[in-house]
């Protein structure tokens, strides 16, 4: 037999696992998202009024800067929780990329954003949906040499964390994904990202279009 026709399986690009040392995978070059499947544990009740909460913070003060930041919005009981998981994520996320701050994003999504396919020009990215449909991704599946990757939509499930490389990573190989269409639909989604900080060099494009919210 031809030992150049014997192909060892090729390797998952998504690693999935039901605890936070999913994380830990991102760094894999083969991998392109790494999924902490956890259970939705936080029950979101009504999105009326909430305003978008962007923030870059140092990983110890994200505690306090999210519940200062929530204190802006209508009162709900659910805030507590909500700051306490983003905080343990910003934690978990820094300790994997080496960071010592965060730029933090929540907001209610009640259209189309993001619907495109597309990558994000990131290293990583934080993603979590803590009411409505998750984020949607690509899974490409390569069963041989010769035969064309099957691309297949996959979503994450609301309470779901993914960490997804981006084109500064890892290229042309960085994950794609879109936010769910949901408009014409009454669906709400509350949605957490957390990236690191920009790369030096854009730094004050950034920093202006944070300031324009």
């Amino acid at each position: 037999m031809n030992g150049a026709a014997i192909l060892a399986p090729c390797r998952s690009h998504v690693h999935r696992a039901r605890t936070v040392d999913a994380f830990a995978a991102i760094l894999d070059p083969d991998v392109n998202l790494a999924i902490w499947d956890r259970p939705s544990m936080l029950p979101v009740g009504s999105l009326d009024g909430f305003g978008t909460i962007q923030m870059t913070t140092t990983v110890g003060r994200a505690h306090a800067a999210l519940t200062d930041a929530l204190a802006q919005q209508p009162p709900a009981a659910w805030h507590a929780d909500i700051a306490a998981d983003i905080a343990t994520l910003a934690e978990s996320f820094a300790a994997i990329m080496d960071l010592s701050h965060v730029v933090i994003r929540l907001e209610r999504v009640v259209g189309d954003a993001c619907k495109r396919w597309h990558a994000d020009y990131v290293s990583v990215r934080l993603i979590c949906t803590y009411r409505g449909s998750g984020t949607q991704w690509i899974e490409r599946l390569v069963e041989s040499a010769d035969a064309p990757a099957v691309e297949t939509p996959r979503s994450l499930a609301q309470g779901a964390v993914g960490l997804f490389k981006g084109r500064i990573l890892a290229g042309e190989q960085a994950i794609v994904h879109r936010s769910p269409p949901i408009a014409g639909t009454g669906e709400e989604r509350l949605l957490l990202v957390i990236d690191g900080p920009p790369p030096a060099d854009t730094a004050a494009l950034w920093e202006r279009a944070m300031q324009r919210g």
